[in-house]
């Protein structure tokens, strides 16, 4: 009997530990879809090639430790001269992985289980299958059944709404005819309505700059040379239009509450007059001529900045990603032909031109402090826009029309984050054109380095040429 006891025991203690293991599991496959669909799905997709290569099986191919350094950060990986990150860089047009450091290994793991899960889900299975539990299924689809009730209840109970205040007004109307006489008076309660709404809308757009100023990125101030005239601006025209619209709104409800028609009084017609019409005319103009001209002579002083110190920095924009490509020690970017464009490398630079020997090419944009840069802009596909807020800097990159920005960066990231109060602040460059389904995720890490910071980070970068190579090209060009 007690061997029995003994193994009973055991055996529950083994299905308890096996169900323990299946929960975290499913758990973790759940956590891992919910953090694919929202780092991955960019460029990857599960059985299909999108910008990389699909990943049906990829825990298969790779052990988990070697992909877990892989997402967290590729470039660093074949730097390393792993082979495996080499042949797959190679195999992919050196196409650039974004770096996910900010990922943890458990939440890696947690993407793994879930392709893992994805993979050995047949094409036809139902969603049930997909490594989640029955529980969280029945849970999501209570909830969007509740949701869906409610929104049909709001809808029913608003349309009863309406045909209750018809029906009452066409009461009413039927009550007044028969009294010869209005039994509510409609002008009054309209004009009194109209002040009301002036009223609760001037207090609802004041209570609005109030609560969520603080929130927006003016109030850090701009972290570029260039940004307070652009904040100054900003807000000197935000301040004028602020006060036209509210003279504007307060005498059109005003007057609209003023004069209502009460059946005595009529209107007044007053064709014209020269004197107000002028004024109204020649103020606008000559204040919109002055934001103009001075918006022109900024844009001009950040366009045309023609600094020899600059350096020189490409962005190359792609469904859906950011890279940038560093001139070396001569500053002088490499030519770019659009023939060698997945051919050679992912950027279709020219391998021929001498100065793109030295050229670096990297998935994150570090800048140095109180250094001009001149930021030129390239896509592969489609139109994209180049947002870097806090710069106060934004560009159209179209594919086959070269733009470019200068300017220069004065706060560095760790000022940024001591001003902030956020240890996590990272400045980053966005995607402001509606490119694609992943456009919000095409971003790319920003670092604004010290002097000292930024030389160490470009001396362990890897140049796009071997410089062996690069000299013995040099000597025989000569």
């Amino acid at each position: 009997m007690k061997i029995l006891n003994l193994l009973s025991k055991f055996t529950l203690l083994v299905a308890l530990v096996f169900n323990f293991h299946l929960d975290l599991s499913a758990q973790s496959a759940e956590e891992g879809k919910a953090l694919y669909n929202a780092n991955c799905t960019a460029c990857h997709a599960i059985n299909d090639k999108v910008v990389g290569p699909a990943l049906k099986d990829v825990h298969k191919r790779r052990e988990e430790a070697w992909l877990i350094k892989w997402i967290k950060n590729s470039q660093a990986l074949v730097k390393s001269g792993d082979p495996q990150a080499v042949q797959l860089y190679k195999e992919n047009n050196e196409a650039l992985m974004t770096s996910f450091e900010n990922l943890s290994e458990t939440e890696i793991k947690s993407i793994i289980a879930y392709i893992k899960t994805e993979s050995e889900t047949p094409a036809t299975a139902t969603t049930a299958s997909v490594g989640v539990t029955p529980s969280s299924n029945d849970k999501a689809d209570s909830n969007s059944d509740w949701s869906s009730a409610i929104n049909w209840l709001i809808f029913i109970i608003s349309i009863i709404l309406i045909l209750i205040i018809s029906t009452i007004s066409r009461i009413l109307g039927r009550i007044g005819d028969i009294q010869g006489k209005p039994v509510v008076n409609w002008n009054k309660t309209n004009s009194i309505l109209l002040l009301a709404f002036l009223i609760v809308g001037l207090a609802a757009a004041t209570w609005e700059f109030w609560a969520h100023s603080k929130h927006t990125i003016f109030s850090y101030g701009p972290a570029s040379e260039h940004g307070g005239e652009y904040d100054s601006m900003f807000m000197v025209t935000l301040v004028l239009t602020g006060i036209v619209f509210v003279i504007t709104q307060v005498l059109l409800f005003w007057y609209g509450f003023k004069y209502k028609s009460d059946g005595k009084r009529k209107a007044l017609y007053y064709p014209d007059n020269h004197k107000i019409e002028l004024l109204w005319t020649v103020i606008p103009a000559i204040v919109l001529t002055v934001l103009v001209i001075r918006g022109l002579m900024t844009w001009n002083a950040m366009m045309y900045n023609k600094n020899e110190k600059a350096r020189n920095i490409e962005i190359y924009a792609y469904q859906f990603g950011w890279n940038a490509r560093y001139a070396g020690t001569d500053n002088k970017l490499g030519a770019h032909n659009f023939r060698e464009q997945g051919k050679m490398n992912a950027l279709g630079v020219d391998t021929n031109d001498v100065n793109a020997y030295d050229d670096v090419v990297t998935n994150e944009l570090h800048l140095e402090v109180n250094q001009p840069v001149d930021l030129a802009f390239r896509a592969k596909d489609v139109i994209h826009s180049a947002l870097l807020p806090h710069f106060r800097v934004q560009m159209n990159v179209v594919p086959g029309l070269p733009t470019k920005f200068a300017f220069t960066p004065t706060v560095t990231t760790a000022e940024m984050r001591l001003k902030m109060n956020k240890p996590s602040f990272d400045y980053i460059l966005l995607c402001n054109k509606i490119c694609g389904g992943a456009h919000y995720r095409m971003k790319m890490k920003v670092v604004v380095d010290t002097k000292e910071e930024y030389q160490k980070w470009m001396a362990s970068q890897k140049v796009l040429v071997n410089k062996n190579a690069a000299n013995s090209a040099a000597v025989a060009l000569k």
